[in-house]
């Protein structure tokens, strides 16, 4: 039971319901996998034992850790109606026991709960925990089919069932397998660590003390901490090894205690290059959660402190050398891609190519075309990307000691499978893609920008003045946005039905075809004005190879718009090939 005087539920999706997920999904993943993970410790929580007459269920009180158990109780909830909705009635019935009690003399009806929140928040999980499904959830609440509730512990309970739901596919093939191993992830591999106070504790002193104000230790801390009292202990010298081999992360703070990502994701540096650092190690799956227990024991394995310290800041100047890349230059492209894409978990297999053969370029070129080809095109086709985290860590293996046997290596790695997840897509699934998907309002602009941008540098040639593209260029729609509000000077064509006409105009301006870049101050200026005016300014202003062709077109509609797609496509296919098997 939480007290009434402790703050209601105020966990939120990015921060804490996604992460805690993507725990318990990859503790599952490794159940399937037939491996035996290691435990998700979940944190402390603090309780005092209450008295109870005969007719209650016994009970504690909740001094810290409210947040924790309500959404562990929500999470299970939800498996739980998702297991009765699909007639899942063993794991329906094995859920019930990890969120009901069952006391038969128990008078009140909330008393069935395994945990009971404080006041404000009581209606609301009574809610959550006696509706059946999201359907019914959003019927208490009357809301629409589709929409949040607006309270966190309701909609807490909506985004576990609907992650859950995607997890486990509509595929019945293999599916009690994937039941059984998100169950056993959840009831023998999450932990929590029990404090029970006794009548001689002071309760607020105690929770007072496990919330004070700190700045927590990282788990590079606790790496470091780990490394250098165990060459302390095998009377390695210290000193010297903290000069040569770990001052200069505590020497520049801003750049390796600086947090990178967002959201949930949100990390120091340092933690996510020891992360790579050991994914590369133990060519296994590491999750920052996990960084320091899972660095203890290959450290322990891998001998002496000074041979780690030193593999550690080898792998470190590698690391550090990604930033030291030349503007423009190939390599610095394709991390422009890596990092607009958000794909870190391609950072093992990188650190591994880069010290292998980072004085190679012809191989790097050969290797970094290959691989940004294969991520783009899976972009723009709008492939998930759900199973990089294993695909780099395989393609580890593709890492040869020369560089031609790597370039060779790695493309027959990636034009191996079929499978959706992993596939490298042909031209005419990427051409489709290219003129067909409204890929301005499925991507972020960033990545826009870049597929534009690389057009662009290939359309150039050495006759072409040299021009840096910059940050200060923006997309523009040729066919503007607001297109509607000035039919006049863009008609619709007139051999489609009007309704018609005005849903394909919508889906192929969002399409390549009709994006390009310009200036920041010539945008605004031409942007919703007819192309009788825009067209005009945009070849006088412009300086881009891209836009040169626009005065072959003396209309702009549909078909142009398909026509310059076509030839923009053209060029892609060349800026990212996929060689024939």
């Amino acid at each position: 039971m939480v007290p009434l005087f402790q703050r209601p539920y105020v966990w939120e999706r990015e921060k804490q319901w996604e992460p805690f997920w993507e725990d318990i999904r990859s503790l599952a993943d490794r159940l399937l996998l037939g491996q035996k993970p290691r435990p998700h410790f979940l944190g402390a929580i603090v309780l005092d034992q209450m008295p109870t007459a005969y007719t209650q269920v016994e009970a504690r009180q909740v001094i810290d850790g409210q947040q924790r158990l309500t959404t562990l109780q929500i999470f299970l909830e939800a498996f739980c109606d998702l297991c009765g909705e699909q007639g899942r009635d063993k794991h329906h019935r094995a859920l019930l026991k990890l969120t009901r009690n069952d006391e038969p003399m128990s008078e009140d009806p909330d008393e069935e709960f395994k945990v009971w929140p404080t006041n404000v928040d009581q209606d609301h999980f009574r809610r959550v925990m006696r509706c059946a499904s999201p359907v019914d959830l959003r019927k208490e609440y009357s809301v629409k089919p589709t929409a949040a509730v607006g309270h966190p512990i309701a909609d807490g309970y909506l985004f576990f069932y609907e992650s859950i739901c995607d997890w486990l596919g509509t595929e019945s093939d293999g599916k009690e397998d994937r039941l059984d191993a998100l169950f056993n992830a959840a009831r023998e591999y999450v932990r929590l660590v029990v404090i029970d106070l006794d009548k001689e504790d002071d309760a607020q002193l105690i929770f007072e003390t496990l919330n004070a104000r700190g700045t927590p230790l990282l788990p590079s801390d606790l790496v470091k901490n780990f490394l250098f009292h165990r060459a302390s202990l095998a009377k390695e010298p210290v000193g010297p090894l903290y000069r040569d081999y770990w001052r200069s992360f505590d020497e520049n703070p801003k750049y390796w205690r600086r947090e990178l990502g967002r959201g949930y994701a949100k990390r120091h540096r340092i933690d996510l290059f020891l992360q790579h650092y050991l994914t590369l190690q133990t060519l296994d799956e590491v999750s920052v959660t996990h960084l320091y227990v899972i660095f203890r024991e290959f450290a322990v394995k891998n001998g002496s402190a000074q041979k780690t310290l030193a593999s550690i800041k080898k792998c470190a100047d590698v690391y550090c050398s990604f930033d030291d890349l030349e503007q423009g230059s190939p390599e610095a492209i394709f991390f422009d891609w890596i990092a607009a894409m958000d794909i870190t978990t391609a950072y093992p297999f990188l650190l591994e190519l880069f010290a292998t053969h980072g004085t190679d370029r012809k191989t790097l070129h050969h290797v970094l075309n290959d691989v940004e080809s294969f991520l783009v095109r899976r972009m723009v086709c709008q492939l998930n990307t759900r199973g990089y985290n294993r695909l780099f860590l395989d393609m580890l293996k593709a890492i040869k000691p020369t560089g031609d046997e790597t370039a060779i290596s790695v493309r027959t790695f990636l034009l191996s499978s079929d499978a959706d997840s992993s596939r490298w897509p042909s031209d005419g699934e990427f051409k489709q893609a290219w003129l067909d998907y409204p890929l301005y309002r499925n991507l972020v602009q960033r990545r826009v920008r870049l597929l534009l941008e690389a057009i662009e540098r290939r359309l150039r040639t050495d006759k072409t003045e040299k021009m840096q593209l910059q940050e200060k260029l923006t997309i523009e729609h040729l066919l503007p946005q607001e297109w509607l509000a000035r039919a006049e000077r863009w008609p619709l064509p007139i051999e489609l039905e009007s309704e018609q006409a005005t849903e394909e105009r919508e889906r192929i301006l969002h399409t390549m075809g009709n994006l390009t870049l310009l200036n920041k101050k010539l945008n605004p200026a031409v942007s919703n004005r007819g192309w009788e005016h825009k067209r005009p300014e945009i070849l006088k202003h412009g300086l881009l190879q891209m836009n040169k062709d626009l005065e072959e077109y003396q209309k702009w509609d549909e078909a142009t718009i398909r026509i310059r797609g076509e030839k923009l496509f053209d060029t892609a296919r060349t800026v990212w090939p996929r060689p024939r098997v």
